[in-house]
């Protein structure tokens, strides 16, 4: 007999799977109208086809907006009957955090990919003209694909796509589902990862992902052309969506820059995470595609290499979604997913893209145009082309360690990745640096197939003088030193001089025609930021109090943090910081940590601030999951995170154990927090908590306590002698969460009995980390630098285009 089960909501889930099938359907049917359309030899049939075509894809994005429209409604009504919106979402989540839901899964994801692929192919379709049926046949079939991911139907034994809208009880085999109300039981969902919920996950995966989408486009231009045997019509249209995808792909990474840099503790911008370099390196292929385009477009050279290098950053593009989703990188990785069971699926996509592009450039090879003469060496293509050829030895290098546990898996070996990995990748990658960024600053003087020498050498030759200076200058004002990191900054000056002197002398400042120097100025500016931030940066939370944290932190991070108990100054660089308290927003607690910097001979607060970083404890992930504050300034930024909290839900009382030591006058012994010397007794003592009878006989123990910060605290308690019994007078030193009793007195020994009791580390301390990074901003200076000169580039190739249309609509 079937279970009646009371409260699910399953209309929603069955127009879901309605919407995935017709979005697959459909994809297939414009995919198959528009190769008929471009196979079609009479005009009327091809029209014919096109509409069909179009007709098919505007129904697959019926299908796409459907599916994220009713993802997007179980979501948010928490329809945990379901299990994608019972494993990412959960009642607690604010509102803006429900679109990290969206995308936090593998289902989810492809979807944001499928949906910019639906936006991107609609505004093909009204601009492609006569590059329609060749390159929407290609979206269409990458569409397929797409869907394909989320069909999650079983073909003979094989399960194709995983489905968004399975539901629990369809999943997992638990008894709970025996029961009709199950769902009663089901209070809430697990809640997004705690990485996730962060303003910049919420913007940072869409235009990451827009990029992903409009890498497929100037791959299908390649095929078009390829299948065409059309080379010279294809450049004008593909060059402002290669240019698009760099500046969107582009703005994805470094939005994911920005995120590390305000969400993440490892204190950076970068980390040459696995995933990290997974996108990386496509947008490095399609930079050299869009220099290559160039010189093709300029001077007739660079054709195949053009082809070449459009084509691999698709694939590229598919290689980094099977890295990140097939749960190869799990183990050196924290962004990948973890394997849904769909590798062969991944490999596939891989694979039927792969050998569409590779086989028909295999085949066209030798029919490709291409010039007999060699390029000039003072021409402008020849040492593009070596700029081409580095940024590919450099993504070489990237994908070949980044690949490492794929080869493992392949060849059955047991290759380790670079156990400093960071080291590992700057000891190559900033070769590259310094080759591409001194390209950038002269390359701009020279001009297309041949270049007057004077001319050339007199602007290179004063921006050599200029960039010579002031590294100089520079390099003594931020203390950088080796060969290494000096002839990087010398390469990071040169390129800003170098491009400033261009626009400035050369373009005059026109704006449009400038895309391509602001860029190259942009990448200077970014690498001198990341040089004088990251050689210079300087932690001032040094632990000088010589307290050991536990085995849980490395002996450099035990030198690298303070301890801050609350209430407590303690002095921290130029400042004086206090831990003032906690609050709670969700599962977040932040803490709340005054800084002051004081005049040291007035005492005069000269500036204040308070920094709120935030943790919560999360066993699932590992223990603390840790986001920093930072404080941002012209010149530098002060970055604290936490890297220790008391787990407040495993905090029980603590029964008082009181500690007892023997020592004579003059001893010293040790707390937790400070030591303590026993300076004198004092026979006739006085205590507020202490009121004298006849017949007493007190003493005073004159204890004095100092922590290793420098503070002095005093404390005196009493042992009084009352009758025949002892009484004992506490004292107590606040600060350091210190009682003291005189337990005992030994004339015979001339010693004393000292007890003391010190309270725990408890729910009132934190351990935490800070950082003062200078000079940041000319990194991210350098970014919105590099972003403005993609975007100048794109409007101007758009403009010309379409200056070049109404010029043939009107001929």
């Amino acid at each position: 007999m079937d279970i009646q089960y009371a409260g699910e909501a399953l209309m929603p889930g069955y127009l879901g799977r309605f919407f995935v099938v017709l979005a697959f359907v459909a994809a297939l049917f414009a995919a198959v109208s528009y190769f008929f359309s471009e196979k079609s030899e009479v005009e009327d049939q091809k029209n014919s086809w096109k509409w069909l075509g179009r007709i098919g894809f505007g129904l697959h994005g019926i299908g796409v907006f459907g599916i994220v429209g009713v993802l997007f409604y179980l979501i948010n009504n928490h329809h945990f009957e379901y299990i994608y919106v019972w494993k990412h979402s959960s009642l607690e989540l604010p509102k803006q955090y429900l679109l990290a839901c969206f995308w936090e899964g593998q289902e989810g994801s492809f979807l944001l990919w499928s949906f910019w692929h639906v936006i991107l192919g609609f505004v093909l379709i009204f601009s492609t003209k006569k590059w329609e049926a060749p390159v929407m046949m290609v979206v269409a079939i990458t569409q397929l694909i797409l869907a394909s991911m989320l069909l999650g139907i079983h073909v003979f034994d094989y399960k194709v796509g995983s489905n968004p809208f399975i539901l629990l009880r369809e999943e997992m085999d638990a008894p709970i589902f025996a029961l009709a109300n199950y769902l009663d039981f089901i209070e809430d969902g697990n809640g997004l990862n705690p990485l996730l919920q962060n303003y910049w996950m919420v913007i940072h995966p869409p235009v990451l992902f827009v990029g992903f989408a409009a890498s497929v486009v100037p791959f299908a231009y390649s095929i078009a052309a390829l299948w065409r045997r059309d080379y010279k019509s294809w450049v004008k249209p593909v060059l402002p969506w290669a240019i698009f995808t760099s500046f969107s792909l582009g703005m994805g990474i470094l939005m994911g820059g920005a995120w590390a840099y305000e969400s993440l503790s490892f204190g950076g911008f970068w980390a040459w995470d696995p995933v990290e370099n997974a996108s990386l390196v496509p947008w490095l292929t399609i930079i050299a595609g869009i220099h290559a385009l160039v010189i093709y477009k300029s001077s007739g050279y660079a054709l195949k290499s053009t082809f070449v290098l459009l084509i691999i950053t698709f694939i590229l593009i598919l290689y980094s979604s099977f890295l990140t989703r097939s749960g190869i990188l799990g183990d050196t990785s924290v962004h990948s997913f973890t394997d849904l069971g769909m590798s062969g699926q991944l490999l596939t996509f891989i694979f039927v893209f792969l050998i569409m592009g590779i086989a028909l450039l295999i085949y066209r090879w030798k029919e490709l145009p291409e010039k007999k003469d060699e390029e000039k060496f003072s021409s402008r293509e020849f040492w593009m082309f070596v700029g081409i050829l580095v940024l590919i030895l450099a993504s070489v290098q990237i994908t070949i360690t980044t690949s490492i546990p794929v080869f493992n898996a392949i060849f059955g070996t047991n290759w380790a990745p670079p156990t400093d990995v960071i080291g590992h990748y700057n000891s190559i990658q900033i070769w590259v640096g310094i080759i591409v960024l001194i390209f950038t600053g002269f390359t701009q003087f020279l001009r297309y197939k041949k270049t007057s020498a004077s001319k050339a050498t007199k602007s290179i030759a004063i921006g050599i003088l200029i960039s010579t200076i002031l590294t100089v200058l520079i390099a003594i004002g931020a203390r950088i030193s080796g060969p290494d990191y000096l002839l990087l900054l010398f390469a990071a000056i040169y390129a800003i001089v170098g491009n400033l002197h261009y626009m400035i002398k050369v373009i005059k400042g026109k704006i449009l025609v400038s895309g391509g120097s602001v860029a190259h100025l942009g990448f200077g500016f970014l690498i001198l930021g990341v040089l004088i931030s990251n050689y210079n940066n300087e932690v001032i939370s040094l632990n000088r109090s010589g307290i050991d944290f536990g085995d849980s932190f490395d002996d450099e991070s035990k030198l690298k943090n303070i301890l801050l108990r609350r209430d407590m100054p303690v002095p921290m660089g130029p400042y004086e910081v206090t831990y003032l308290g906690d609050s709670t927003s969700g599962p977040n607690i932040y803490y709340k940590v005054n800084y002051k910097r004081i005049d040291k001979e007035t005492g005069q607060v000269l500036e204040e601030f308070n920094l709120f970083p935030n943790a919560q404890i999360n066993p699932e992930m590992g223990g603390l999951i840790s986001n920093p504050s930072t404080r941002h300034y012209l010149t530098r930024d002060i970055f604290t995170h936490v890297t220790s909290v008391p787990d407040k839900t495993k905090i029980e009382e603590l029964k008082d154990e009181w500690e007892e030591i023997k020592i004579s006058l003059g001893d010293t012994f040790f707390t937790a927090r400070s030591f303590a010397i026993l300076e004198n007794i004092n026979p006739q003592p006085t205590h507020p908590n202490y009121e004298k009878i006849s017949g007493d006989l007190p003493i005073g123990a004159r204890i004095r306590f100092r922590t290793l910060e420098g503070a002095e605290y005093l404390a005196e308690p009493l042992f009084v002698i009352r009758g025949n019994r002892v009484i004992f007078v506490e004292d107590e030193v606040m600060p350091l969460s210190i009682q003291i009793r005189l337990q005992d007195v030994l004339p015979e020994e001339e010693k004393f009995v000292i007890a003391f009791w010190e309270e725990d580390f408890e729910n009132d301390f934190i351990i935490m980390k800070a950082m003062i990074f200078p000079y940041i901003n000319l990194l991210w200076l350098g970014c919105i630098l590099m972003l403005l000169g993609f975007l100048l580039s794109w409007i101007k190739r758009y403009t010309d285009n379409r200056r070049d249309q109404r010029k043939l609509k009107s001929a």
